[in-house]
């Protein structure tokens, strides 16, 4: 029990620190939220809802190929709650709350923090990969960006390739049998699924930020711009997460702006890439909170 009050009290502080600090740089920009058209905002939590639910169920076929028996709905609050440890600095965080959520009689402690390496070293190879793609046919001239994103395709796709995580969780446990045993079941088939779903996911955050974008007063953004918010949030998102800052702060709005700047002018680049922190995190939040009253209200059972 003391160690969940450590972790929530460890998670709401760093949440208090994210949103106080997005603020205080959106109200620099001296935006006028009333000239907002909320439906698209609105819109563009849901879709982010979506892409994380994808992700989720990602995670539930990785726990079932590694030999675990998890329920789906306890599955769910795992990973939304977990979404909000990525605020504390160092990103262990998400590790810790999932793996403390879903472990039980069906699921084993080691499986499950494997599971969680698995989904999110997947998830930055997708982003790598379609930033990559995105900037070699539509941005010519980003080479940092090209290469930044090309070196975390390829690290994250050697190390989420099954072979090669098998020897890795191995040398972790350092036991071969026992990080042989757990992981047998992570094959092709379970990545390749991983791939799909992720890029279908990747796709919506990137919709996500065009709807917020769309959402801005004076903007003339249209279907063609989706390329460009794709890349935006998929390379932001990656460099954010390899940088260990909570939530990536800094880094994201580093990647966004000056690619932003250059089709929608500076003012309108950092007012989006400071929004979409916000719809996100409040998507987090809210769905977190949806799902932990639903289950304190119908429990495990059916699940």
């Amino acid at each position: 029990m003391a160690f969940r009050i450590v972790v929530a009290t460890t998670v709401v502080a760093a949440l208090a620190y994210m949103i106080a600090s997005t603020w205080s740089q959106l109200v620099a920009t001296e935006f006028q939220i009333s000239e907002v058209n909320p439906t698209f905002w609105a819109m563009a939590v849901v879709v982010y809802v979506g892409a994380m639910f994808l992700s989720c169920l990602f995670w539930y076929r990785v726990l079932l190929a590694l030999g675990q028996k998890p329920l789906f709905g306890k599955t769910l609050l795992a990973f939304f709650a977990s979404q909000l440890g990525k605020y504390v600095p160092g990103k262990a965080m998400v590790v810790i709350i999932r793996t403390d959520i879903i472990r039980g009689p069906e699921v084993q402690t080691g499986p499950a923090a494997a599971s969680v390496f698995v989904e999110t070293l997947t998830w930055i190879f997708v982003g790598s990969a379609i930033a990559s793609l995105l900037l070699a046919l539509n941005f010519q001239g980003q080479t940092s960006l090209q290469i930044t994103a090309i070196t975390l395709t390829l690290i994250a796709g050697v190390l989420t390739w099954p072979t090669v995580f098998r020897k890795i969780a191995a040398l972790i446990t350092r036991s071969k049998s026992s990080g042989q045993s757990f992981l047998s079941g992570l094959g092709l088939n379970t990545m390749l699924f991983g791939w799909i779903v992720m890029s279908l996911g990747w796709c919506l955050n990137g919709l996500s930020l065009w709807l917020v974008i769309r959402g801005l007063p004076g903007t003339d953004i249209t279907i063609d711009d989706l390329p460009l918010t794709l890349v935006c949030v998929s390379l932001a998102t990656v460099a954010g997460f390899v940088t260990l800052l909570p939530g990536g702060l800094g880094v994201r709005e580093l990647v966004m702006i000056p690619l932003l700047g250059t089709r929608f002018g500076a003012v309108t680049a950092v007012i989006a890439a400071i929004v979409i922190r916000f719809v996100w995190l409040a998507s987090e939040m809210l769905t977190s909170g949806i799902i932990y009253w639903w289950r304190t209200k119908v429990g495990d059972k059916g699940q």
